[in-house]
């Protein structure tokens, strides 16, 4: 499975990569394993974007959890070591966090077409390269709607910039974690 089969056609779409010194089993296990906890920025920036739901007191998270594991829509596909590939529907521009949609499979999301919604897909790609393993994080964003779409780019306009340096701080963490344990 690729992203191809989740989000086919984006309104939004953020691409980040890296070369990392390792094979793609150890860029594998570092992808894996890296902890909230290990990533600092997306600590303080997930807490703020949570801040409303904070204050409600309904927010709960545990930072030791992987970053993996907290990413906002359903996992739909993992082929070690190749890929991972997220999809799901969201509405994040809601202030509380938003309203997640029903549990689909990657067929679900690319159909889905109720409006007020946006489809997400998320991939982290490894390939061996020249160097070692080049990881790359592609995310699309596909609005159903003209309204959603609207929505989404006021919110975009707040949080892409966090949300890719978000994802340049996990690939650093993935490198210097895969690295660190090809070399020893």
């Amino acid at each position: 499975m690729d992203l191809d089969d989740v989000v086919p056609a984006a309104d939004h779409v953020t691409r980040q990569a890296r070369v990392i010194d390792a094979p793609p089993s150890a860029v594998w296990d570092a992808l894996h394993d890296v902890r909230l906890t290990g990533l600092p920025l997306t600590l303080v920036l997930g807490g703020l974007r949570a801040l409303p739901v904070v204050l409600t007191g309904r927010w709960r998270t545990d930072r030791h959890k992987t970053f993996l594991d907290v990413v906002p829509i359903p996992r739909l596909s993992s082929e070690r070591p190749t890929a991972v590939v997220f999809g799901g529907l969201l509405r994040p521009w809601r202030l509380l966090g938003g309203e997640r949609g029903p549990a689909l499979d990657a067929a679900g999301v690319r159909a889905w077409r109720v409006p007020g919604w946006v489809r997400v897909g998320m991939e982290f790609r490894l390939e061996s390269t020249l160097g070692g393993t080049r990881l790359s994080c592609e995310t699309r964003i596909a609005a159903t709607d003209a309204a959603a779409r609207r929505r989404f780019r006021l919110y975009w306009l707040m949080v892409g910039p966090g949300s890719s340096a978000i994802r340049w701080e996990l690939l650093t963490a993935v490198a210097l974690r895969a690295e660190q344990r090809s070399s020893a």
